[in-house]
């Protein structure tokens, strides 16, 4: 599918990208038994939770649908938030209460700073960034430990952030630069796709593409966020027949791989006034946040692999697959 994340839409990579890619985990059928110790004190303390007219109601009759609700979540986190720890110690690096606050300060900074660098409302970030918490559900354990982990994996990754003029410059087109909008369809042959191409001359492009496309964009009528020229978000023979064809008119087939792509060129905005020289110092500032963010990714994902580990409570096996 085409990718879709965009440089400026940094509040959901903050909040969202830190912890690994989900993934099914499963329980080794040969894992060790756990200590018999541990099993018994479990059994033994049931937490009160509440009384529900006048009958008590224990954690006990919680913990398989909580467990279900999102415990793969919260273990792939623990793994996580444990391997960061180690290497935080190995590498002599001290996570505080400053680091931590610099980093719920850059969220906040981002959800509203302008694209020429001027800084936004802190009040409509705070109440943006509010949103985003209900929605993920994050209250303030996770929300904490979230900044945390960000903080570490942000540390880890610093020397490694390299800033070129070739990222400068994308970064400075896709806040400055000319955009236009288009209609996509994917289609996995040419002759689908000169077919595409040559019914779409008569017949309407966005049904056309909620039949045809195999685009995750098929469900919009093929209608694709804003592109800039340089837009490294997108695959470049897509960029390349979006900017050779004119406003108004279908491109012909461009191959990228196995697929093809058919765009349909609605309207162009065109660049603002800004120079690279004025927004040099911002999209250095973005450009940094961009590279790190992708570093923390990878990492993120590595010290969140289940090499290594041993589950033992089988309650935190992938949910069934519907039959």
């Amino acid at each position: 599918m085409v990718a879709s994340t965009r440089l400026m839409i940094l509040s959901s990579l903050l909040l969202g990208a830190c912890a690994a890619e989900p993934r099914s985990i499963s329980t080794t059928p040969a894992a060790p038994t756990p200590p018999a110790s541990a099993t018994a004190a479990r059994k033994s303390i049931d937490p009160l939770v509440a009384v529900v007219d006048g009958q008590t109601l224990g954690f006990d009759a919680l913990r398989a649908p909580l467990v279900e609700l999102g415990g793969q979540t919260a273990l792939r986190d623990a793994i996580l938030d444990q391997r960061l720890k180690a290497r935080l110690k190995r590498d002599g690096i001290t996570i505080g209460a400053e680091e931590i606050e610099r980093e719920r300060a850059l969220l906040l900074q981002t959800l509203v700073t302008k694209s020429d660098g001027s800084a936004g409302d802190n009040d409509r970030a705070v109440e943006l960034l509010g949103q985003i918490r209900l929605k993920q559900g994050l209250g303030a354990t996770r929300f904490d430990a979230l900044l945390a982990r960000n903080a570490g994996l942000r540390a880890l990754v610093a020397s490694a952030v390299k800033l070129d003029d070739d990222g400068l410059a994308n970064t400075h087109d896709m806040l400055h630069g000319a955009k236009r909008n288009a209609r996509l369809a994917v289609l996995s042959s040419l002759a689908d796709a000169e077919r595409f191409a040559r019914d779409a001359q008569t017949a309407d492009f966005t049904a056309l593409a909620v039949e045809r496309s195999l685009d995750e964009s098929a469900v919009r009528g093929g209608l694709l966020a804003p592109i800039s020229r340089r837009d490294p978000s997108y695959p470049e023979p897509l960029r390349a027949a979006l900017f050779a064809t004119a406003v108004g008119a279908i491109s012909t087939p461009m191959l990228d791989g196995a697929r093809f792509y058919v765009v349909r060129v609605e309207s162009e905005t065109a660049a603002d006034a800004i120079s690279p020289a004025q927004s040099r110092e911002y999209c250095e500032r973005m450009l940094r946040i961009s590279r790190e963010r992708l570093l923390m990714d990878g990492l993120a994902r590595e010290l969140a692999s289940l090499e290594g580990v041993t589950i033992f409570d089988r309650a935190f096996d992938a949910p069934p697959r519907a039959r």
